[in-house]
C-alpha cells in the first residue's frame, strides 16, 4: 500500500511540474474552459459567458510573462583611468660653476619670473679679469687705429703683415673680454622660466659645487596628466578631445582638460595606450604630483535599449523574445553595451515601441501564447462590467 501511495505522489508531482512548465493539456484545458463557460453563462448571461470562456481558455494554455518596451537611445561609453599630474614646464636648476655663495635672493618658495636673480656667488676674481680684458682690448684697438691711420697716408711704415697682426690682436682681445664677461655673468644665477620654486636650503657662505642641483622650478599654469587606457578605447582618441578629471584633494570638483598626445603603439604587456592630457590651472589650485581620475565620454548613435533580463543566450548566439499579438518569437540580436540593468542591442527586427519578454523567458517556445501583466489588468477591469 505504501508503495502505491508513493507512486501516486510521484505522478502528482510530475503532473504539477508539467502543468507549471507547459500549461494544461489541450483536451483538459478545453474541457475546463467549457465548464467555466457554462458556469459563467448560467450566472452572468450569454455574452459574459463567451468572454469568460475565451479568457479561461487562453489563460490555461498561456505563459504568464512581463513585457518591456524597446526604446532607442544613445549609449554613453565612458573610460576612466588613474594618472599623475606634472607641471607643463619643470626645471631642475643645475650650477655650471663653483664658488662661495655671496647672496641668496629668495626666501621660502616664491613665484619667480624668467630672469629673476636667485643666487650670487663670490666674483672678485672674475671682475678683475674683466677689467684686464677691457684694458687689453683698449690697447689693441688703439694700435689698430694707429696702424690704420698710417696706412691710409701711404707712409710705407706699416706693412700689410703688421696690419694683419694688429687686427688679429684686437680680435683676440675682444674674445678674451667676452669670455671674462661670461664668467662674471655665470656668478649670478637666474631663473630660466616663470614658475614657483621648490624647497632649497642654500645660505650665504655655502660652497656651491659645479653640477650641484640648486632648486626645482615648476610652472603650474598647466598640469599634464599621463594615464593609460585599454586598447578598445583607441577609436575615441584624438587630439583636443575633451576629458574630465577629478582628484581626491577637491572632492566633487570636476576639471576639464584636453588630450595633447597619445602613444602610437599598444603596450604588449598591459594592452594599454599611454595618453597625455592637459588641464588649465590658472587659479593655481592643482599641484604637480597629484593623483587624478581621468574620464573620456563618447555618445554612440541611438541603439535599441531593453532590460538586461530580456537577453538570452543560445548555441546560435544572443536573442530576445519579441511579443506580437499574444504570441512570441525569438529574434537574434547583437549585444553591444550594458549599464546597470539596461543593455543596448542591435537587431534587424527591433523597432521603437515593440515589446520584449523580460520575465518568464525560460518557459517560452517559438509561437507560444503569452499573457502579460497588461492582459491581466485588462481582464480584471473587464470582470466587474461583465458581472453587471
Amino acid at each position: 500500500m505504501k508503495h502505491i501511495l508513493s507512486l501516486i505522489a510521484v505522478a502528482v508531482l510530475i503532473l504539477a511540474a508539467y502543468i507549471y512548465q507547459f500549461g494544461l493539456p489541450f483536451g483538459l484545458s478545453s474541457l475546463l474552459g467549457d465548464q467555466a463557460s457554462q458556469t459563467a453563462s448560467g450566472q452572468a448571461g450569454p455574452a459574459s459567458g463567451s468572454n469568460g470562456a475565451r479568457r479561461a481558455g487562453r489563460a490555461s494554455n498561456a505563459t504568464y510573462v512581463t513585457l518591456a518596451d524597446v526604446t532607442f537611445k544613445p549609449y554613453e561609453d565612458t573610460f576612466s583611468s588613474i594618472g599623475t599630474g606634472v607641471a607643463k614646464q619643470s626645471v631642475s636648476l643645475i650650477s655650471e660653476v663653483s664658488g662661495q655663495i655671496k647672496e641668496v635672493m629668495f626666501e621660502g618658495t616664491p613665484v619667480v619670473s624668467a630672469g629673476d636673480v636667485l643666487l650670487k656667488l663670490e666674483d672678485t676674481s672674475e671682475r678683475i679679469n674683466v677689467e684686464i680684458a677691457e684694458a687689453n682690448l683698449s690697447q689693441a684697438e688703439d694700435s689698430l687705429e694707429r696702424y690704420s691711420l698710417l696706412q691710409s697716408r701711404n707712409s710705407g711704415i706699416v706693412t700689410a703683415t703688421s696690419m694683419k697682426e694688429a687686427e688679429s690682436a684686437a680680435a683676440v682681445a675682444r674674445g678674451n673680454l667676452a669670455l671674462a664677461q661670461k664668467e662674471l655673468e655665470d656668478r649670478t644665477i637666474k631663473s630660466p622660466i616663470d614658475g614657483r620654486l621648490g624647497l632649497a636650503e642654500w645660505e650665504v657662505g655655502d660652497f656651491l659645487s659645479n653640477g650641484a642641483e640648486i632648486v626645482d622650478i615648476n610652472n603650474t599654469e598647466t598640469i599634464i596628466v599621463t594615464f593609460e587606457l585599454p586598447e578598445r578605447a583607441m577609436n575615441l582618441l584624438k587630439l583636443d578631445k575633451e576629458v574630465f578629471a577629478t582628484t581626491p584633494a577637491f572632492s566633487g570638483k570636476i576639471f576639464n582638460g584636453r588630450i595633447i598626445a597619445f602613444d602610437s603603439t599598444i603596450d604588449e604587456a598591459t594592452r594599454t595606450i599611454t595618453v597625455k592630457a592637459e588641464i588649465d590651472n590658472g587659479e593655481g589650485r592643482l599641484w604637480p604630483g597629484m593623483t587624478f581620475e581621468v574620464m573620456l565620454r563618447q555618445h554612440t548613435e541611438p541603439l535599441a535599449a531593453v532590460p538586461a533580463m530580456a537577453l538570452t543566450w543560445t548555441r546560435d548566439g544572443t536573442q530576445v523574445w519579441l511579443a506580437e499579438d499574444g504570441k512570441v518569437r525569438a529574434v537574434p540580436v547583437i549585444f553591444r553595451y550594458r549599464q546597470d540593468d539596461t543593455i543596448w542591442i542591435e537587431g534587424d527586427e527591433l523597432k521603437d515601441g515593440k515589446k520584449v519578454v523580460v520575465e518568464g523567458v525560460q518557459k517560452l517556445r517559438p509561437g507560444a501564447t503569452i499573457i502579460s501583466d497588461e492582459d491581466k489588468k485588462a481582464d480584471s477591469n473587464a470582470s466587474p462590467k461583465s458581472a453587471e
